[in-house]
Parts: structure tokens; C-alpha cells; sequence
């Protein structure tokens, strides 16, 4: 096989998360090449996706290729990022996504379909918004945090880093989320969660 590494992106991380921004970047047609790779040696043959190969990980990272980190956990994904030695981090927006003009997307933050990005938004370095999902107005989301499927964050929001804001739950405007919390899915957070930890129901509460 034969790539280009000037229009070539490279999906890091080949479990599901990566079959979903491989999709999306396929459908955006950004690159004239998409391929993949994993640090599992068993999802370094064959393909990801129809048309998106599989390489082993040693030589996908040696070709300079543009870089996309598919990794679901905030941990691995950061330090992923932080491993990398060669590549651009490049973020990932599908095209049925809604994302503000006004919107500051920092690098490698995966964008999902149907998902929406407010203006006056700022998502920090490798942030997933996943489907659905809402970023209202003058939201923050620190680096590495993980806003998930159907998830609403109302207007003026700060959330830390590495954090995750589970499927179907809602913060309500204005408050804060410190640094490693977990909201569980389905929660409505209504008051400021000042200290790491989970948290969950209606209204959440946290559990450890």
C-alpha cells in the first residue's frame, strides 16, 4: 500500500471509538488516505473499516502522517498524545455535526455527528463531543475530557480535565466541573462538583 503522508490520517486507537472517527473521516473527505493502527498487535492487520487498512504501529508512527488518537479511556488517550514523537495532531468533524464558526476547537478533539458546538465554545486539546451531544454557548471543556452521546452542557459551563459528562445527562448553566469527575448517565448536575469523583441521579450526587 502506498500513502501519502501529506494527506494521509492516521486513526490511533482501532476498538470502537476508532471505527466511529474513522467513519466521520471518511465521510468529511478531508484526506485522500485514511488508515490505522493500535498498540494491540492483533488489530495491526486487515481493516478497521471497508478502505481503511490496518498497519502495525511502529511503522504507521514512523511515516509522518497526520494523527487522529481513537481512544475512548482519557488516560490512555493522553498519554498517547503525549507518546507521540512524530505527526500532527489533527481533529476529526463530521460533516453532520454543528459546529460554530465562533467555536475554538483545539487539536485532535473528535466532533460526532449530529453533535453541536456553540458559539463562544472552547474545547481543550483531544476532547470527544459524541453524538448528539450539546455544547451550549461560552462552554469550556478541558483537555482529554469526554462530553458523551445525547449529553447537554447549558450555556457558560467549565469542565476540567479528563472528565466525563456520561450519555443522556445535563449540566445546567453556569456551573463548574473540577478536574476527574465522572457524571453517570442520565444525571442532572445542578450545583458546582468542586472535587473528583463519580457522580449520578437526578440530582447527582456523588458515590465515590
Amino acid at each position: 500500500m502506498s500513502t501519502d503522508p501529506e494527506s494521509t490520517l492516521l486513526i490511533f486507537g482501532a476498538g470502537g471509538h476508532g471505527r466511529v472517527v474513522a467513519d466521520a473521516a471518511q465521510c468529511a473527505a478531508l484526506w485522500s488516505c485514511v488508515v490505522a493502527s493500535d498498540r494491540d498487535p492483533l488489530r495491526s492487520h486487515g481493516e478497521l473499516l471497508p478502505g481503511v487498512d490496518l498497519l502495525a504501529a511502529a511503522d504507521a508512527l514512523a511515516r509522518g502522517f497526520a494523527v487522529h488518537v481513537a481512544i475512548g479511556r482519557a488516560a490512555d488517550r493522553k498519554a498517547e498524545v503525549a507518546a507521540l514523537s512524530n505527526g500532527t495532531l489533527t481533529s476529526v468533524v463530521h460533516p453532520h455535526a454543528t459546529v460554530s464558526r465562533h467555536a475554538r476547537v483545539d487539536s485532535g478533539c473528535f466532533i460526532a455527528a449530529q453533535a453541536i458546538v456553540a458559539p463562544g465554545v472552547q474545547l481543550g486539546l483531544s476532547v470527544i463531543v459524541n453524538h448528539g451531544a450539546v455544547v451550549d454557548h461560552d462552554v469550556r471543556v478541558g483537555d482529554f475530557s469526554h462530553v458523551a452521546p445525547n449529553a447537554t452542557l447549558g450555556g457558560g459551563v467549565r469542565v476540567g480535565q479528563g472528565v466525563l459528562i456520561g450519555s443522556g445527562s445535563t449540566v445546567l448553566p453556569g456551573l463548574a466541573i473540577a478536574d476527574g469527575v465522572t457524571v453517570g448517565a442520565g444525571a442532572v448536575v445542578c450545583d458546582n462538583l468542586p472535587q473528583a469523583g463519580v457522580y449520578a441521579g437526578v440530582p447527582a450526587r456523588r458515590l465515590r
